[in-house]
């Protein structure tokens, strides 16, 4: 992650909530499919907590979501932003990620 920018509650549960919105479901049907209750998940998502190492996996596959979000052998983070962008990007076609990798060039 940049320096300015920690893995935490609330980037945990904007991520959760962004890509839950991206797979047009509700935090019921959700909390249904990962066996909790609408209301745990929800502060899930309101960043209220962390959940635990089970509960976050079981989410992540549920929701479809790559959780290899640092690279181990370099011990570099990728911000939550920077995950959401590589999100979309990956549903992108080749020619249009290059259009994109050329427009990000210009403004580097």
């Amino acid at each position: 992650m940049a320096n300015s920018e920690k893995f935490n509650s609330k980037n945990l549960g904007n991520l959760l909530r962004s890509k839950r919105k991206e797979l047009g479901m509700t935090q019921t049907q959700v909390a249904e499919i990962v066996g909790l209750t609408m209301q745990h998940y929800s502060r899930l998502e309101r960043g209220e907590y962390i959940p635990s190492l089970q509960t976050f996996i079981n989410i992540a596959e549920n929701l479809k979501l790559d959780i290899t979000i640092f690279d181990v052998s370099q011990k570099n983070k990728i911000s939550t932003t920077m995950y959401e962008i590589l999100s979309l990007l990956k549903r992108l076609s080749t020619t249009k990620q290059k259009a994109v990798l050329s427009f990000l060039k210009t403004m580097a």
